[in-house]
């Protein structure tokens, strides 16, 4: 006879409570359905993450007040209820995210607060934030929705990652968090002097992170003691255009937001960089230098990130190359292939001579129309082995257009052209510019939304021809471009070119994913 044993309702209740640990909240609450001897185990669980749109029903922008208020009051009771609940057990990490509270929520967020300071709690996240912000590149200056209450201050807690959103606190209190060792400030007022005070006194903290924040004067951190490992400023606003950073111990770095003058010193642990500017603030007239001066700074990074607007501004000097050798190993470059982008792909591959991966992520929006002219006005200044890129595609751009009729043989004699056109160019590249990587340590070329351009067409036929110690090229075309059969068959004779082209590495793979 077959055996109907519950073997989940059988297992120990130490082991229910590590495979609960494992799961996110919301599927440990899920187990709840399992049996009755599950009824109540995720109660227990070591990771509480309640969130307002726990049941998968986010609370539009338009939704009527009567039926947010309703869906609100069923959240505030369940909430209640674990914590009436849950007396006993520490707890590793402790999260609420609630939308834009009011002051009869206030009572029960306090008790949230007093149980994370009775259980031990080591993460704490507090997301007080309208999720419709998100919409913003700049942030609104707004009031914090939320202040972190006197009861969160009183003992000192064993905290050790805390992330507040559009939920203010008091720095001075606040650097009594000694086991401190990550922090995440977001939608919220931080001055600088905050910052300090809580950098200084919380000197395990490894990790910093600014996600659109406001009301900084200008960015500045740096001492010797600085155990800062960590730092990410994601959409800020200063009111002084200045950046500077002294941090021994910095191992990765992102910033993304306006143009500043960076003083990046003292960084020589660097390990990754990702670098990303957006139009919408006066941005710096010297440009160029000033993000040379950064790249220079951030030299030993074995992993850099760079944007377009980067891309297009950094060569518009006279330099050709960095002025010393890079560390990078992983460049990945945000670009769309223009012909005004073209010498900066020269310029950091003639800079990075360890290269082992290329990534081209294409398809960015940012477009820079004064600086393209530059790039036409400066030609006949240029050194002629830097503009060999530029000059090559003179006749060839990709802002073209072409009128393809919706005749096979028509199109067939298109798609001809096109490759003919792309493998002349290419051969006419021979010799032309000499890459170190190229030679030596180039492995990994990865395109991501591939358009079929001729300028990227062209590129890669360049570094399958004269990469060699190439070992995968692999290319992803957007998806958008594979509607309709003609652009499928462009594609094909695209990918067709590409795997017959001579190679210069016999162990090259080449894969083409449309």
């Amino acid at each position: 006879m077959e055996n109907n044993t519950d073997k989940l309702s059988s297992l120990p209740e130490l082991l229910c409570l590590f495979i609960i640990s494992l799961l996110p909240f919301k599927d440990a609450v899920r187990t709840c359905i399992l049996s009755k001897y599950w009824l109540h185990i995720w109660k227990n669980s070591p990771k509480i993450e309640f969130s307002e749109n726990f049941d998968g029903n986010f609370i539009g922008r338009f939704e009527p007040f009567s039926s947010i208020k309703a869906r609100r009051s069923v959240f505030m009771k369940f909430l209640k209820l674990w914590l009436d609940f849950r007396k006993e057990g520490d707890v590793e990490k402790f999260s609420l995210k609630f939308s834009k509270p009011k002051n009869d929520h206030r009572e029960i967020i306090e008790g949230c607060i007093a149980f994370v300071t009775q259980h031990g709690v080591k993460e704490l996240e507090l997301d007080f934030s309208d999720p419709f912000w998100e919409e913003e590149v700049i942030p609104n200056k707004r009031e914090a929705l939320f202040e972190l209450p006197k009861l969160a201050y009183e003992n000192k807690p064993n905290i050790e990652s805390l992330k507040l959103s559009s939920c203010s606190f008091r720095e001075n209190d606040l650097s009594n968090w000694q086991a401190l060792k990550e922090v995440t400030f977001g939608w919220m007022e931080v001055t600088l002097d905050a910052m300090t005070i809580v950098l200084s006194n919380c000197k395990m903290i490894e990790s910093l992170v600014l996600n659109k924040c406001w009301n900084l004067s200008h960015f500045e951190i740096g001492s010797e003691a600085l155990s800062l490992k960590r730092l990410v400023v994601d959409k800020c606003s200063f009111r002084n255009a200045l950046f500077k950073v002294s941090a021994p111990n910095l191992c990765f770095f992102k910033y993304f937001g306006k143009l500043c003058f960076f003083e990046m010193k003292n960084t020589l642990a660097i390990e990754e960089a990702h670098l990303h500017f957006y139009l919408g603030y006066d941005n710096v007239g010297t440009g160029a230098r000033v993000l040379y001066d950064l790249v220079k700074d951030l030299y030993n990074a074995r992993v850099l990130t760079v944007c377009p607007y980067l891309i297009q501004v950094i060569c518009t000097g006279e330099k050709i190359r960095m002025e010393r050798d890079m560390n990078a190993r992983h460049l990945i470059l945000r670009m769309n292939m223009l012909r005004c982008e073209l010498r900066a792909v020269s310029f950091f591959l003639l800079s990075c001579p360890m290269l082992e991966c290329l990534t081209f992520e294409l398809g960015s929006e940012i477009i820079l129309p004064d600086y393209q002219a530059m790039w036409i006005d400066s030609d006949e200044d240029q050194d002629d082995q830097a503009m060999w890129m530029d000059n090559d595609f003179e006749n060839y751009d990709d802002d073209d257009e072409y009128n393809i009729d919706d005749e096979d043989n028509i199109y067939d004699d298109y798609c001809t052209d096109f490759i003919n056109m792309v493998d002349n160019q290419i051969k006419g590249m021979k010799n032309v510019i000499n890459y170190n990587c190229l030679e030596s340590s180039l492995k990994l070329v990865e395109v991501k939304d591939f358009v079929g351009s001729k300028n990227g067409l062209v590129f890669l036929g360049y570094l399958i021809r004269y990469g060699k110690v190439l070992k995968n090229v692999s290319i992803n075309v957007l998806k958008t471009e594979l509607e309709g059969s003609s652009n499928v068959a462009f594609y094909s004779a695209i990918e067709e070119y590409l795997m017959t082209t001579p190679r210069a590495s016999s162990n090259l793979q080449i894969s083409m994913c449309y």
